[in-house]
């Protein structure tokens, strides 16, 4: 019965730890996943680029490079050899070499485009550069993750037009976007320090480009390594790093393009690693970048792009097309005369409220181009609103909230001795919001939404909704 039992302790912990470490690829030219669906093939270039094809959601195909320096992307370097963009199958046939299989989730028979007619591995001698300028200097106290004018230069596929979402030199230490994720780890997680959550997302679009530098920075101040993890025989150490992920969002679930949490990168300790993604499909979806058990000190760069606007533009769309609204993710449009600000129904590893608003009142505000299409401005940490008739606050449950912190004002064209005081010089909010530049993790509801006078911070001691009512088409909305 005894061997039973340390046998059975034996299997858990190899099957807590391969769930655990990530899936390491071998060095050969191309390999397949050694699971049966053969979800993943891989080219490592001599340049030791590595390019893995994963097959996901019904032969749904997202490809990512792996690099050792921010900008030499084969994938960056092999569209400029063609003013057309190629399939996942034509990216394939040029960078393999001579007489290896090709996946049959590719459908090479199926795929159209000139380059397949020519021989196989055509264009991997043109598009391999060993250079690592990307990683100049690496020890310069200056530089975090990559430098920053290396790894704009280029995006995995090439760009769409000026990248839609740039971060650069962020660490949970200093960016408000990473979030203290201790809540949802165990305790032995964060035994040497608080680990961070982090998330991108681009809704519904057909393209999706972009590009992260990581560097798991470890020392005595920001260290990984855990004691007597998965270990049957303490004391022992394990290293627990920062993880990426890549999801897509499926029957409102977000879900992993790979098979699972297993299919996070962790970063190794004090390595530095840069990561190229590129996504095409056919019909409009939601897509995401993850970071997780980050420590306070890791270093990221961010970068995603999406369809520009027509002309050239560099500001988001949303809907991943020409002539639509243009407008950030957490907006929405209503018909119904409100704008509402609401903390409760948002996902826990956001911090911006979604925020909905009458349609007429930002046409009326000036923000339609002359097609009647919604541009809000690229960047703002402020939302001012001149000509609401209310507002209240309410909590999860729909139930009114009305205190020493939270107001409620019925009318504000006739608030006691203000007057029309609100009602025409506008009541206001800023923070955090997901399109702020500025480095402030606080957000200020001041008078009349709250009684907290100006400056002060708002704190929420739980999540609650704004509801701002008596908006309409002469009512008007400010963006700062």
């Amino acid at each position: 019965m005894k061997k039973i039992r340390i046998t059975s302790i034996i299997l858990t912990v190899l099957s807590l730890l391969a769930c655990e470490q990530t899936e390491i690829l071998s060095d050969e030219t191309i390999q397949q996943s050694s699971k049966n669906d053969k979800r993943i093939s891989s080219l490592v270039l001599e340049n030791q680029n590595k390019l893995s094809f994963i097959n996901y959601d019904n032969d749904d195909i997202f490809i990512l490079e792996e690099t050792d320096c921010s900008s030499c992307s084969v994938l960056d370097n092999i569209m400029s050899l063609s003013k057309e963009e190629w399939s996942e199958a034509e990216i394939f046939w040029a960078l393999s070499k001579e007489g290896t299989k090709v996946p049959a989730f590719l459908q090479l028979d199926q795929k159209t485009g000139k380059t397949l007619s020519k021989p196989q591995g055509w264009a991997r001698n043109q598009v391999q550069t060993s250079d690592s300028k990307g990683f100049e200097n690496p020890q310069l106290s200056t530089i975090v993750a990559c430098e920053n004018s290396n790894f704009t230069s280029s995006i995995a596929g090439g760009f769409l037009g000026d990248p839609e979402f740039v971060r650069l030199d962020k660490k949970p230490i200093n960016y408000s976007a990473f979030k203290d994720d201790c809540s949802n780890l165990s305790s032995a997680m964060c035994q040497k320090g608080k680990r961070y959550r982090y998330t991108a997302t681009f809704n519904n679009i057909k393209k999706w480009r972009g590009k992260i530098c990581a560097k798991s920075v470890q020392n005595s101040n920001n260290d990984h390594y855990l004691d007597n993890i998965l270990c049957l025989d303490p004391p022992c150490t394990s290293y627990r790093g920062p993880k990426l992920y890549f999801e897509f969002k499926k029957d409102g679930v977000w879900k992993s393009i790979g098979n699972g949490e297993q299919d996070g990168i962790e970063i190794q300790a004090n390595k530095r690693r840069t990561y190229g993604f590129y996504k095409n499909t056919s019909k409009k979806r939601s897509f995401r970048i993850r970071v997780k058990n980050a420590m306070k000190l890791d270093e990221f760069d961010f970068m995603m792009d999406k369809e520009a606007v027509e002309g050239g533009g560099s500001v988001p769309i949303p809907g991943g097309g020409n002539g639509e609204d243009v407008i950030p993710d957490y907006i929405s449009l209503n018909n119904v005369g409100k704008i509402i600000v609401d903390f409760t129904n948002i996902p826990d590893d956001s911090s911006t409220p979604n925020i909905s608003i009458y349609r007429n009142t930002l046409v009326n505000s000036g923000y339609s181009n002359d097609e009647g299409h919604l541009i809000l401005p690229k960047t703002f940490c402020k939302i001012k609103i001149i000509g609401a008739g209310s507002f209240s606050w309410s909590d999860k449950m729909g139930n009114v909230v009305n205190n020493d912190v939270f107001n409620k004002v019925n009318n504000l064209d006739n608030y006691g001795e203000y007057g029309q005081e609100y009602a025409l010089g506008g009541i206001e909010f800023r923070g955090p919001l997901d399109n702020c530049e500025a480095n402030n993790s606080s957000w200020y509801f001041n008078f009349p939404f709250t009684h907290n006078t100006i400056g002060q911070p708002t704190v929420f001691k739980k999540p609650l909704k704004l509801v701002i009512e008596g908006v309409d088409s002469s009512s008007q909305v400010v963006f700062e």
